[in-house]
């Protein structure tokens, strides 16, 4: 059963997304991804925010758990602050995702979207979709949500 980690980033009016086009089907969906073997969540979520975006965590918190389909099963979302960084934003060229991206038929884009737009976006689970969008209007919870 895998596990995956995924990141709420939020500064000022935006929030950070990937852009997905998986063989013509596009979605967005969190930053994250797989929680490796005797891999801990918290350093999973670094690895993957770092892998996907250049950016870094300094703190998060686990604010929804949310079953999903394989490969994942369980993702674990967390509310995230990031280290002061340039407004660029881009995969590492040693990421997985750099190296699907070449291939150009499974596409991940990080990007910035306006939190006003955030609820328009074909987002990969509506459900945490409007988790996320409820947490940006009256706070993300104490303690983790399952969803």
């Amino acid at each position: 059963m895998g596990k995956a980690v995924r990141a709420i980033i939020i500064e000022g009016d935006k929030i950070l997304v990937m852009h997905r086009n998986k063989e013509g089907s596009q979605y967005f969906t969190l930053v994250g991804g797989r929680v490796n073997d005797g891999e801990n969540f918290e350093d999973a979520l670094i690895r993957e925010v770092k892998e996907e975006t250049g950016l870094i965590v300094t703190a998060s918190q686990h604010v929804y758990t949310e079953l999903h389909p394989e490969p994942y099963n369980e993702q674990y979302i967390y509310l995230c602050q990031i280290a002061p960084h340039s407004n660029t934003i881009a995969i590492q060229p040693e990421s997985e995702e750099a190296l699907l991206n070449q291939f150009q038929t499974n596409l991940h884009t990080p990007m910035w979207s306006y939190a006003k737009s955030f609820g328009s976006l074909p987002f990969r689970t509506p459900q945490l979709q409007q988790a996320i969008l409820l947490g940006m209007k009256k706070g993300f919870p104490n303690r983790p949500i399952k969803l």
